[in-house]
């Protein structure tokens, strides 16, 4: 009981995310009022060791699924016995399929189910607002991962199998603003996977080429979220990008691009197609003696939902043979063509022990083609984990003259540019 009490004595503040957003009440929804001036002093005359044990007890805490001045735990509290002992919370708002409820005297929100069961638990106690993303560090290391939504930066911890805790900090005082205790069930872990938009435009297409693309856009992340192990559309939420080539070898663009990213240091991932491998084994040697990786992109460049199985089958297993004859590897990494996917393709590729790599940025550098619009669509949106599309074919000279500026200006915002089997943790080889 004497621990107990004293591990209450410890800050912490709860929140619900989805991957890289908060998906619980906007900031003017919950209460989280300023810290208050002698909690403020009393820390910056606190050594290093005495924080150190304070963000440990709140480690601890969150490990039972509690968070500080709060005797309700998620996962084993409902909000009936919240309001058997608080009252009617202040205020009850609905996030898609959850509820919470904020207590603003309490300094708390509870995420709770339909069925009243408390998922999540957060706190903006005053006295939490003293740490710093450094201070945090000292205690707890390396995070699992940090996004930054709006004008927060969000800083989570899986503690173990049953609880995540998350920090928010406020980009503008750098220091925790509320932070979150959380069940990891198993909608929780869905909505917390990590999913990019589809970015990248075109002034070229028409209205109808650009909405059939929207839609295309918007039902492709679908398949990441059925088939997680088996399909990606970009990389972890850490600084680090992959730059990715379609539609090579070609003896033109190809190895002027294998050229800049030799020059910058920089590993590419060429998805190249099988047919083309067989007419140019040089250009595919080169590229690959050069550290990149050699993803297939297919045999004869299909449609490959309109394959049947036997033809897929053929087709993919004819590419991988092609790339392995000159490399002496079978890539583990496929590109359907066009981006053109289903659960037959999705099958027969695992059956292969492949992998599906889709992508976050389109350069759409096969629509328009000048290198100004190229760069455009890479760094006006790059995010974390982004993988970026872009095509090494004959036609694509404004391509190769677009990456060097595009490594230099991701460099220089501090993104890694690695291959994408760096990107995602996996063997780019069978």
């Amino acid at each position: 009981m004497k621990l107990y009490l004293s591990i209450l004595l410890c800050v912490v503040a709860l929140i619900g995310c989805s991957h890289s957003e908060d998906r619980t009440p906007s900031k003017n929804q919950a209460v989280h009022p300023p810290a208050q001036e002698e909690n403020q002093g009393d820390q910056s005359n606190t050594g290093k060791e005495h924080l150190s044990l304070t963000v440990q007890e709140i480690v601890s805490l969150a490990k039972t699924g509690h968070v500080v001045n709060n005797p309700f735990a998620a996962h084993q509290s409902t909000i009936l016995q919240v309001k058997n002992a608080w009252g009617e919370p202040e205020q009850v708002d609905q996030v898609e399929n959850r509820y919470y409820a904020t207590y603003p005297a309490k300094h708390a929100v509870f995420g709770y189910t339909e069925d009243g069961q408390i998922e999540d638990v957060r706190s903006y106690d005053p006295s939490i607002q003293v740490f710093t993303f450094t201070e945090i560090k000292q205690y707890m290391e390396d995070p699992t991962r940090v996004t930054t939504n709006g004008n927060e930066k969000i800083i989570m911890y899986k503690l173990n199998e049953d609880y995540q805790l998350k920090w928010i900090l406020s980009n503008q005082s750098g220091k925790v603003d509320h932070l979150a205790v959380y069940s990891l069930t198993e909608q929780t872990i869905t909505d917390e996977a990590y999913l990019l938009s589809i970015k990248g435009n075109s002034k070229n297409l028409s209205a109808s080429a650009w909405e059939k693309m929207r839609q295309w856009r918007k039902e492709i992340l679908d398949f990441p979220k059925r088939f997680p192990d088996d399909v990606y559309v970009n990389g972890p939420d850490k600084k680090r990008v992959a730059l990715t080539f379609d539609d090579g070898p070609d003896r033109i663009n190809t190895p002027k691009i294998i050229d800049a990213l030799r020059e910058e240091n920089v590993r590419g991932t060429f998805f190249f197609i099988g047919q083309k491998v067989q007419q140019n084994p040089d250009i595919v040697k080169a590229a690959y003696d050069n550290g990149n990786i050699i993803g297939s992109h297919s045999f004869y460049h299909r449609e490959l939902t309109k394959e049947t199985e036997a033809e897929l089958r053929e087709d993919l297993l004819k590419s991988s043979e092609a790339i392995r004859a000159v490399i002496g590897q079978s890539p583990a990494l496929l590109r359907p063509p066009y981006g053109d996917m289903n659960d037959k393709v999705i099958s027969v590729a695992k059956e292969q022990d492949s992998i599906i790599l889709i992508w976050s940025i389109d350069t759409l550098d096969w629509s328009q083609k000048e290198q100004a619009n190229i760069k455009k669509n890479v760094l006006d949106n790059v995010r974390n984990g982004d993988i970026i599309l872009m095509h090494s074919d004959d036609d694509k000279t404004e391509t190769a003259k677009a990456v060097p500026t595009i490594i230099k200006q991701l460099k220089a915002r501090g993104f890694e540019i690695v291959d994408a089997a760096t990107l995602l943790n996996t063997d780019p080889y069978k």
